[in-house]
């Protein structure tokens, strides 16, 4: 017999079930296992079965649960020498059975040997055992049981050994040179455990492996955050060691040299099964596995639209005789600015050339503002270098070809870098030069009136990226959004005459117009607080509370502006200390929930408040918790509440309101045709198009106002050079940038696949993609599964041929900004490999029809 409690609890005779007892049977069985071969005393066993309330009736229910396991014992026990045998033995009872057919003794015995080869430093043997140590739990440790109300200690040691087994195992794959592979099961498992450091290291250096060195910086600031407001605690010595690390790129994070060649061998070992595509007939026999395996090593190439800084740095000014050990000191203080500003603003550090630096902006996501990023970034490090050496900084917008490794610093090529390197040679001394695509891509940059004779644009400076100035936008006409409208006057309605909070949370995706619908009901007389999250800055994720407050009051007047709001005191003394870290930039935030939610009381007890939260999908996790906690705690209050977010919020948070009474959820849906039409005629003034071009228009807008804004923009530019019937429209490079954000947002492996159906045809189903990538078929259904779930694809049903499912792309829009991603090359090669598929798929039907 095998006994598994790593999950549901299960007994087996052969590969047999056997059938238990009720509850009590199963939970006195599940108990015994726990302490097996050891006595259980009765007492200890009565409390574990009724931890509350023990019955009067309890000893003889226990009684008769043990003489039902000994029948089932006795049954199925097989060889008599061998079978497990429930005794009575004072003080109560001992089960003893065999540890080999227990899957927690394996289990604790595959950790140990593990741990041993961890120990010696033999990294593939030890992922190997202690992965497969972690493959013996199918779920929460006897997960039945705890279903129904049990919370035994032993439970929870068993769990917390799991995730020390996983930490080991993650330890050693890290070693091994898997980062890539193992950074989807960290995040998931740092959400679950936020106070575990080592867990929260192990992502950073994971992440930072992958270039991913913003994100990885955010997983530190997301962990402090947690400790600090729950526990009052900073992170150990260890985890702010490897945050210095990562601003400073130390080599010791890298993995090293020998495991780098050993990585495409150590993965070779033991590779995965790979299955066959499912086909009617399997196209001419291609390498498919070999494939598969060199892939997981190679670079990932893309065409991609990046802003490039380059920043040369005149040292031996700064040095006076140009002694070699005071150039180095400058040396490395300009590359430690540098690298500190880039990486703050979301950017990437690609290596320096002697006194020039490289950053990329736009790798290895890309994100709406990144020229803008890119151009505030040089700003800042032109201003911090400005008593440390003479700088030139050009900045350049465009399209590159960009490679990102599996591990190191994303690379790019193309004229773009040339490009760069002109406007930083041409830019004077202590000046910041971009091109006209940059300087046309960043709102919030002051520029020069005029151009450069030798070409380029010099920046000034940079207006806030918070409150009014980070909310600047094109007027863009009211329509189809009324009845959201409505709904939120009424809700507002509602919260003034029964004074009672609520909480609506507007979901779009960018450009659909929640700013636009919020602006309509905040420019009511009612006064309204309005704060916005940015997804790079130096507010780490705290913008919305800070504007907010900034919106009550100056940092320099808050305290007289709350002795006003509640009166002198000690109210207004907790209420600044608490407030005070937020209305001033430079503070650290102390994370001070009854005092904030206090403070909005206090502001809506006299008149109606709402309180306007933008893009909180980026507002760090304090900030949301605040947000859920307030809806909860809130007093009888005028209190309106307006989140606004992209679905992506419901990634992180999936029960975000969800069930509560005080909570509404409004979803923005793209504008009809009719729709659509009207804000683009509204847009162009009634211009005369031609009706192809208006077709083109509308369709290419897909119903998302920002799209349509931009499309008319561009059509409305002298400068655009599109005829009057061409129905084939460029992208604008916002489009473009909103697009591509959605597309880096998938997995590597899914948007590959993605990009795998842009170039297969117009219906799309796992075969034909999974021959057009030389992919298996199975793991390609799963991403288009998923594809569809993320709204990118939409189902178009079965093909009563093959009987697969078919997709078609939600918009052709996003399958060409996707085809455009791939390089020449790879494209003219996957292309053919789909027409092949296609032609060897008519053969076989057809010979299937004559037959």
């Amino acid at each position: 017999m095998r006994f598994h409690l790593l999950g549901s609890l299960e007994v087996l005779d052969g590969d047999l079930p056997v059938p238990l007892g009720g509850v009590k049977q199963r939970a006195a069985l599940g108990f015994l296992l726990l302490q097996s071969n050891r006595v259980v005393a009765t007492s200890k066993l009565l409390h574990a079965l009724w931890p509350r309330d023990v019955p009067p009736t309890a000893r003889k229910m226990l009684q008769n649960a043990v003489s039902g396991l000994r029948g089932v014992l006795t049954s199925h026990g097989g060889n008599p020498d061998g079978a497990p045998m429930l005794l009575t033995h004072a003080p109560g009872y001992l089960l003893r059975v065999d540890q080999n057919s227990l899957d927690l003794s394996r289990f604790q015995q595959l950790a140990e040997q593990g741990r041993g080869e961890l120990a010696a430093g033999n990294w593939p043997a030890a992922a190997k055992v202690l992965r497969g140590a972690l493959g013996l739990w199918r779920g929460p440790v006897l997960a039945d049981l705890a279903e129904t109300g049990i919370n035994w200690p032993e439970l929870t040691a068993i769990k917390d050994w799991k995730l020390a087994v996983q930490e080991d195992c993650f330890e050693a794959e890290l070693a091994c040179g898997r980062h890539g592979e193992i950074i989807g099961e960290l995040e998931s498992l740092v959400e679950l455990e936020p106070y575990r450091e080592r867990l929260g290291g192990q992502l950073m250096l994971a992440l930072y492996r992958c270039g991913r060195q913003v994100d990885a910086l955010s997983v530190y600031r997301r962990t402090r955050a947690a400790l600090v407001a729950e526990l009052g605690l900073e992170p150990g010595r260890d985890l702010q060691e490897l945050e210095r690390a990562i601003l400073d790129h130390a080599p010791t994070l890298d993995l090293p040299p020998s495991v780098q060649r050993r990585h495409l061998l150590a993965v070779g070992q033991d590779p995965a099964p790979v299955r066959a595509p499912v086909v009617i007939t399997r196209p001419a026999a291609e390498p498919v596995a070999a494939a598969v395996v060199a892939d997981a090593d190679l670079a990932t190439t893309e065409r991609k639209l990046v802003s490039v800084v380059m920043v040369s740095a005149q040292l031996g000014l700064a040095t006076g005789d140009g002694d070699p050990e005071d150039v180095d000191a400058v040396h490395q203080e300009v590359a430690s600015v540098v690298s500190a500003e880039v990486s703050r603003l979301g950017g990437v550090v690609g290596g320096s050339i002697g006194s020039v630096f490289l950053a990329l902006f736009g790798v290895p996501k890309t994100a709406e503002d990144d020229a803008d990023r890119a151009v505030r970034a040089s700003v800042t490090i032109r201003d911090r270098l400005d008593a440390v050496a003479e700088v030139q900084i050009g900045v350049a917008t465009g399209d590159a070809l960009v490679r990102l490794p599996s591990s190191g610093v994303p690379t790019a090529s193309g004229v773009l870098l040339d490009q760069c390197r002109q406007l930083m040679a041409l830019a004077p001394l202590g000046a910041v030069r971009a091109c006209t695509s940059t300087r046309d891509a960043a709102d919030s940059v002051v520029w020069e009136a005029d151009g450069a004779p030798t070409g380029g644009w010099q920046a000034i400076s940079c207006t806030p990226r918070r409150g009014a100035a980070r909310r600047v936008q094109a007027e863009v006409p009211f329509v189809e959004r009324e009845r959201e409208l409505l709904v939120l006057q009424g809700l507002l309605e509602e919260v003034r005459t029964r004074r009672r909070p609520h909480f609506v949370t507007v979901l779009g995706e960018a450009g659909m117009g929640k700013t636009r619908l919020v602006n309509e009901l905040a420019s009511s007389r009612t006064t309204a607080f309005r704060g916005t999250a940015t997804a790079f800055g130096d507010d780490d994720g705290y913008g919305p509370l800070t504007d907010v407050v900034s919106e009550f009051s100056s940092f320099p007047t808050l305290r007289a502006d709350l002795v006003r709001l509640v009166g002198a005191g000690e109210l207004a003394d907790r209420l600044h200390a608490s407030l005070a870290c937020l209305a001033d930039p430079g503070a650290e935030v102390r994370p001070d929930f009854p005092a904030w939610r206090r403070f909005l009381e206090e502001v809506a007890e006299s008149e109606p408040l709402i309180v306007l939260l933008e893009d909180v999908h980026w507002a760090n996790d304090v900030v949301l918790d605040f947000v859920e906690e307030l809806s909860e705690q809130a007093g009888s209050v005028p209190l309106l509440v307006i989140a606004t977010a992209r679905p992506e919020l419901l990634q992180r948070r999936p029960s975000w309101f969800g069930g509560k009474r005080n909570a509404t959820t409004i979803s923005l849906e793209p504008l009809s045709h009719n729709g659509t039409r009207q804000l683009l005629n509204s847009l162009l003034q009634a211009r005369e198009l031609s009706s192809e071009l208006w077709q083109a228009l509308v369709s290419c807008a897909s119903g998302n106002p920002l799209f349509a804004t931009e499309y008319a923009g561009m059509v409305a530019d002298p400068r655009t050079p599109c005829l009057q019937n061409d129905t084939s429209l460029p992208v604008p490079p916002s489009v473009r940038g909103v697009l591509t954000t959605q597309l880096d947002s998938l997995p590597i492996e899914v948007k590959a696949v993605l990009q795998d159906a842009a170039l297969t045809g117009d219906l799309v189903s796992p075969s034909s993609v999974a021959a057009t990538g030389r992919r298996d078929a199975f793991e390609v259904a799963k991403a288009l599964e998923l594809l569809e779930q993320r709204d990118f694809l939409r189902r178009q049903g079965r093909n009563s041929e093959t009987g697969e499912i078919e997709y078609g792309f939600r918009h052709l829009l996003v399958r060409d900004v996707v085809a455009d991603q791939i390089p020449r090359a790879e494209r003219a090669s996957k292309q053919e490999r789909a027409r092949a598929w296609l032609n060897q798929l008519a053969l076989d039907l057809t010979g299937r029809r004559a037959g």
